[in-house]
């Protein structure tokens, strides 16, 4: 399928800022990734009119991945062996246009709206990780009814405006092609930038959240992170080195630290229990 005529761009002006922004690159596992997969329970679930492709691992509170942009959630695969040996399940997908999932299209809102209803299916989620713009889409979920225990959000974006500018500007738009992205973004995620902001995610984050953020990251600031641990009264930041912005999904001490903070939530509910 033509991703034009999905998108319904305003103008010619537009169509290559707009691909970029809705029409991700379907980046191919690795061999080591194709194996990974092939040792889940594999399904797939309606949202919308996509399929979306998940993998489950393990038995016990759920944990769910999520993956950033042209990315997939095999990328996530080095916390699951760890989550499954501290006592969880993993449940990891693919976001709508990515991997392995259908359709040509795709978003922030596509993603937590994916999310949202996976969460709906599997019945409970204890826990969320997730990575770039995979957190900015929890966030979101988060704020229209995925409730969790604990949730990791790393070298995570906290502004879908500050997202939808930085296209604009990366492609040379002036003002008024800026204003005219910006209504058709609206149109196309069916949501008004502000809501996805930092004002409006922040509302409802009253559970134990950890940020993890590299402050050589290129492609989405630390400040970004800085200031969701500043409105986030129940947060912890963790600023790392020398890692970037994917490396860090195989940084052990990361992964070690991710696992950790999950553990703690778990080991107390036990205590309760």
């Amino acid at each position: 399928m033509n991703p034009l005529a999905e998108l319904k761009v305003p103008s010619p002006d537009l169509e290559a800022v707009c691909l970029a922004f809705a029409a991700p690159d379907r980046v191919s596992a690795s061999l080591s990734e194709v194996n990974f997969l092939g040792k889940g329970w594999q399904a797939s679930l309606d949202v919308g009119q996509e399929r979306i492709a998940f993998w489950m691992y393990g038995s016990g509170p759920v944990i769910l991945l999520m993956h950033g942009w042209c990315s997939r959630g095999s990328h996530l695969m080095g916390f699951v062996k760890p989550l499954v040996a501290a006592g969880f399940s993993v449940a990891l997908f693919d976001a709508p246009a990515h991997g392995h999932s259908s359709g040509a299209c795709s978003s922030v809102m596509h993603a937590g709206r994916a999310a949202l209803k996976l969460a709906e299916h599997l019945g409970d989620v204890h826990g969320v990780i997730a990575h770039s713009a995979g957190s900015l889409a929890a966030l979101w979920a988060m704020t229209h009814g995925l409730s969790v225990q604990r949730s990791v959000h790393v070298c995570g974006p906290t502004s879908l405006t500050t997202v939808v500018l930085e296209v604009a500007r990366a492609h040379g738009l002036n003002e008024v092609q800026t204003l005219e992205f910006c209504a058709w973004a609206q149109r196309f995620m069916g949501v008004t930038l502000t809501d996805v902001d930092l004002a409006a995610l922040s509302e409802r984050l009253r559970h134990p959240g950890l940020i993890i953020h590299d402050g050589d990251d290129r492609v989405v600031a630390v400040e970004q992170s800085r200031a969701l641990h500043v409105t986030w009264t129940r947060s912890t930041l963790i600023e790392t080195r020398g890692l970037g912005h994917r490396r860090i999904l195989s940084d052990p001490q990361v992964i070690e630290r991710a696992v950790e903070f999950m553990a703690a939530s778990r080991d107390a509910v036990e205590r309760r229990g």
